[in-house]
């Protein structure tokens, strides 16, 4: 298994996910949901529509690795 996601209520009433690895480190985390039926929509959001999903890194030019 490659991990799982994880519904939790958000103490406002409503709800999010987490997608969190076998190691127990939480991978991502969703946004607010107003019920439990729309977070399982939004879990089969990403499933459905990210697992090849390219990296578009928008971050700036990356600071090169150090020399140790």
């Amino acid at each position: 298994m490659a991990g799982r996601f994880i519904i939790s209520e958000d103490g406002q009433g409503g709800y999010r996910f987490a997608l969190v690895a076998n190691n127990g480190q939480t991978l991502a985390v969703g946004e607010g949901f107003p019920n439990k039926p729309a977070c399982v929509n939004g879990i089969e959001t990403v499933r459905r529509n990210a697992p090849d999903a390219p990296i578009d890194d928008r971050s700036g030019p990356q600071a090169p690795p150090d020399a140790d």
